[in-house]
């Protein structure tokens, strides 16, 4: 492959060198234009710039008015009233700015001007309204409702002013706008090829307004995105705020880890999101290959459903968060590229909290729980997991574990696409779980009752829980909102919920003898942001 490329290059220098000689071999004009008559000079072909991503999973949808789940594809393709930079502090996106009354409870949107979809309409305030209207709409089920759930009236106030009135005081209003649920997606092409149309959005049609284009979905191979000629309005956070650098992204659904690592070293493939932890050695000896580490707003867990027996008891619960020991799993399954985690949040955020005590390690008290909760021989279980060859290793260390307490699991293992519907279908019994997520609303999102099934997949209704959400949303300001949250995760882990186990690293390697200008952004994992990126020709 390397051998052809150069073969080729060296036929289009040769080219080059040949049209420059008619060129100055002819009669100029002062500009340096050629005379009439005199044959014009002819560019040589510009090779496609082609940037190759791999993912381990691709969804269900790319929907998100409809799913759960999200991809990076909805950073490239959408753009979001206000955006975070690389600090993650928010600044203007489709919003030039904004200002909220003396109450907390009016959000002023002034629209940049000039902005359009992909399909040629307009970016407006009516857009906008639409699209949050969508949202809400309960005929379309969106899981991000619960997101937007305040906003008692959305109004156009002129084509560039949105207006949104709360029910309430809100403060964390502005960090839903800012995420990948958020993208305002353009009302014709929805209408058109939506629920209510053709129902090939989410699959054949995706509309945004972002750097790129929706071309191809192919399941389980690839996703296409393609240079969005038109776009001018880059964030301030960007040095680019013109035409993306690459003409193409591919994204490649390789799940098999190794297989990903194998396509980097042969060059196939540009960019891992999610290093493989056993090959992070490997590939930082590579001279061709740049690997980037980071902390990571990310939690992984076991969770329960709740709401089948024997979960349904809080001691079996207690207990198997008494049965794991996070330490070995850490060093063994994520070799020291994690680290053991004892609350719900991630520790980067104001609201963590942690209770080493309540997820010590402890056999002895997880026998004598099991045993008080009427299984003094434990019992069976499913065990399901992603396909994603580490979730796969820590099922069965999981699965071993679990087995000192004379609890037996079967380890059940689906694609992304398989698990998000057995997840829907409410199959589950134990299972992994990681999200990626850069604010304590994540718990809500999960764990709130008006959330079940779907996403709400521990399957837990639990009117304290629910109380103490709505008391941290509605908090009267960001400091009281922190404290809200830490109480709301405490009872969390008295009810043993989940067992959180591991916070993982923000790992990603890239080519760097083809990639330039590659900065890994520090929120989750399949946030990226190419607007300056650009490939070595």
């Amino acid at each position: 492959m390397r051998k052809n490329l150069t073969v080729f290059v060296g036929c289009m220098l040769a080219l080059s060198l040949i049209a420059t000689g008619c060129a100055t071999g002819g009669k100029e004009t002062k500009s340096g234009a050629p005379t009439q008559g005199a044959p014009a000079p002819q560019a040589p072909p510009q090779q496609e710039k082609v940037l190759v991503i791999a993912q381990s999973r691709e969804g269900d949808n790319l929907d998100h008015i409809k799913t759960s789940w999200t991809t990076g594809i909805h950073f490239l393709v959408f753009d979001t009233l206000v955006t975070t930079d690389w600090d993650i502090k928010n600044k203007p996106g489709i919003a030039e700015s904004w200002k909220v009354s003396d109450d907390g409870r009016i959000w002023t949107f002034k629209i940049r001007k000039g902005m359009k979809f992909h399909d040629g309409t307009p970016v407006d305030a009516k857009a906008v309204k639409w699209f949050f209207d969508a949202v809400l709409d309960p005929k379309y089920s969106s899981p991000s409702a619960v997101d937007y759930k305040y906003m008692k009236n959305n109004r156009v106030v002129d084509d560039y002013t949105f207006e949104v009135t709360l029910s309430e005081s809100f403060p964390n209003f502005i960090s839903p706008l800012t995420s990948s649920y958020a993208g305002i997606i353009s009302a014709e092409s929805y209408r058109k090829y939506g629920p209510d149309g053709t129902k090939e959005y989410g699959t054949a049609k995706v509309v945004g307004s972002g750097p790129f284009k929706f071309a191809e979905w192919v399941p389980n191979d690839r996703m296409v995105l393609v240079k969005n000629p038109d776009y001018t309005w880059g964030p301030d956070w960007v040095s680019n705020k013109g035409p993306v650098r690459v003409d193409k992204v591919v994204w490649r659904t390789i799940p098999d880890s190794s297989t990903q690592v194998a396509e980097m070293e042969a060059g196939n493939v540009h960019v891992l999101l999610e290093v493989p932890i056993e090959s992070v050695d490997r590939l930082s000896k590579n001279p061709k290959v740049e690997v980037f580490k980071g902390p990571h707003f990310g939690l992984g867990y076991l969770a329960f459903a709740t709401d089948k027996k024997p979960f349904t008891d809080v001691r079996v619960r207690r207990a198997l968060n008494l049965a794991l020991n996070r330490e070995e799993i850490v060093h063994g399954v994520f070799r020291g590229l994690a680290f053991p985690a004892y609350g719900y949040l991630p520790p980067l955020m104001t609201e963590y909290v942690e209770d080493k005590n309540a997820h010590r390690y402890d056999v002895e008290e997880a026998k004598q729980l099991l045993s008080k909760a009427g299984y003094p021989n434990g019992f069976k279980a499913t065990l399901a997991t992603q396909n994603k060859a580490e979730h796969v290793r820590l099922a069965e260390v999981i699965k071993a574990q679990l087995a000192k307490i004379g609890v037996t699991t079967e380890i059940q293992v689906y694609d992304s696409a398989g698990y998000a519907s057995f997840l829907k279908q409410g199959k589950q019994e134990l299972f992994v779980r990681e999200y990626s997520y850069s604010d304590a609303n994540i718990l809500q999102w999960f764990l709130e009752s008006g959330q079940f099934p779907y996403p709400n997949h521990s399957r837990w209704r639990d009117k304290t829980t629910d109380r103490l959400i709505k008391e941290a949303e509605s908090a009267p300001s960001l400091d009281n909102r922190t404290e809200k949250y830490k109480g709301l995760q405490r009872h969390l882990i008295d009810q043993a919920v989940w067992a959180p186990i591991w916070v993982p690293m923000k790992i990603q390697a890239v080519r760097s003898d083809k990639v330039k200008n590659w900065r890994m952004y520090p929120q989750t994992i399949y946030k990226v942001v190419l607007n300056d990126v650009d490939l070595v020709p």
